[in-house]
């Protein structure tokens, strides 16, 4: 990510980078033609490098949100699963409903910039749910440091609280970057504040589901 994202912010002006066609316009100005093998194999690597990520990142997805189903903190059906191979099935057709639908409601919305809000949304919303995976770290290896687990983090106290703190601190700021208008112009409000706005409803959201949940629990 931080190679690719540099050559592609070395290679196009900031302003001139096209949010779809980015990585291909790169390639463009780097070999020179606007057409190639070269970029034509790039583009299709890309692709499948795209189909495979979604795969398997929407799998670990629906195993978590299956998990949750099955514990009553997230809706029935996202606790399906086939009986013979044990796969979420629940999960994967909600995932697969909204995402037909973004794509299909997309060409008719007045603006395009809604289409990324959504996107930009999902991207804050899974860093979001990285930043407890941290303090949760540091809290169990407290509580429950003897507990035989498949890997385990050495380091002293301080090495721990280093590792666990500093990558939380900078998911932190990329979130606040990313959701708070740095500026007062109108492009900049246009797109970070529905953004601001829906981070806020989804956190809500969260803690209606969690206290759900422990209401549930305590049944």
């Amino acid at each position: 990510y931080i190679f690719s994202s540099f050559g592609i912010g070395v290679a196009i002006p900031a302003e001139e980078i096209n949010t779809a066609n980015g990585l291909i316009e790169s390639l463009q100005l780097l070999t020179g033609t606007a057409t190639s093998i070269f970029i034509t194999i790039m583009g299709v690597l890309f692709l499948v490098s795209l189909f495979g990520n979604m795969t398997s990142w929407s799998y670990g997805v629906n195993y978590v949100a299956s998990y949750a189903a099955r514990n009553n903190s997230m809706p029935r059906i996202f606790s399906r699963v086939n009986k013979e191979t044990g796969m979420p099935t629940g999960a994967p057709l909600v995932n697969g409903l909204v995402a037909s639908t973004l794509v299909i409601i997309a060409p008719f919305l007045p603006s395009q910039d809604l289409f990324w809000n959504f996107f930009a949304l999902n991207i804050v919303c899974l860093l979001l749910a990285y930043i407890p995976i941290f303090p949760a770290f540091l809290q169990l290896r407290r509580i429950d440091p003897d507990r035989e687990r498949p890997f385990k983090v050495a380091g002293s106290e301080f090495r721990l609280r280093l590792i666990s703190y500093l990558p939380m601190c900078l998911l932190i700021i990329a979130i606040l970057f990313s959701v708070v208008p740095l500026d007062l112009s109108i492009e900049e409000l246009s797109f970070k504040i529905p953004l601001t706005i829906g981070t806020v409803l989804a956190i809500i959201a969260g803690e209606i589901v969690a206290a759900r949940a422990v209401k549930m629990a305590g049944k």
